[in-house]
Formats: C-alpha cells, sequence, structure tokens
C-alpha cells in the first residue's frame, strides 16, 4: 500500500529543512528548488505551531 502524497511531501519537507538549517542554508530557497509549492512551503515556514507533526526547535541537541 502507498502513502499518501501528502504524507510522502510532509517527510520531504521535513528532511529539507532540517538539511538546510545544519547546512546554514534558507530552507525557503531548498523548498523551491524540490518544486514544493509555495503557499505549502508559506504555511510551514512561517506558522509552524500548526504542522501535525512540528519539527524540534533549531537550537534542540540530541542526546543532551
Amino acid at each position: 500500500m502507498e502513502r499518501r502524497n501528502d504524507y510522502r511531501m510532509a517527510l520531504l519537507i521535513d528532511a529539507t529543512i532540517h538539511e538546510a538549517l545544519i547546512a546554514g542554508r534558507s530552507a525557503a530557497r531548498e523548498l523551491a528548488t524540490l518544486g514544493v509549492p509555495f503557499e505549502v512551503a508559506m504555511r510551514v515556514l512561517t506558522r509552524p505551531e500548526e504542522r501535525r507533526h512540528p519539527l524540534p526547535p533549531a537550537d534542540y541537541k540530541r542526546g543532551v
């Protein structure tokens, strides 16, 4: 059974934002490069508290 497209897009967005933050690049630019719709990127980046599965804060450190 295939996963829903929006779930796959959510995983892609999470991975892209995470990698961009680690590398010091613009998450918005990386999302645009991958073809994420502008409305989706704006919602994810400007209103993260509304996400179903929010990302940990940028200063979050594993194992601490």
